[in-house]
């Protein structure tokens, strides 16, 4: 691995507000963060419900799975 790339997993709500800014909701999530020299490259927020779904746990090792191997090239 990299030192410069770093994944990283982190238990981050999403806020959304209505189109005046008042109201807001906010879900449970796990954004899955890349960085690559202290910079985030990208980051994918997965949902977390009260009662995940198989759905829910693919979703996740999917964005795993990928960041792992953006942060570990092929030699």
């Amino acid at each position: 691995m990299s030192a410069d790339r770093v994944v990283q997993l982190h238990w981050e709500p999403l806020r959304v507000a209505d189109d005046d800014g008042h109201a807001a909701l906010s879900y449970p999530g796990i954004s899955v963060v890349r960085r690559d020299e202290g910079e985030i490259v990208d980051r994918t927020w997965i949902p977390v419900g009260e009662e995940p779904t198989f759905a829910d746990d693919e979703a996740l090792i999917t964005a795993l799975h990928a960041a792992w191997r953006w942060a570990r090239p092929a030699a």
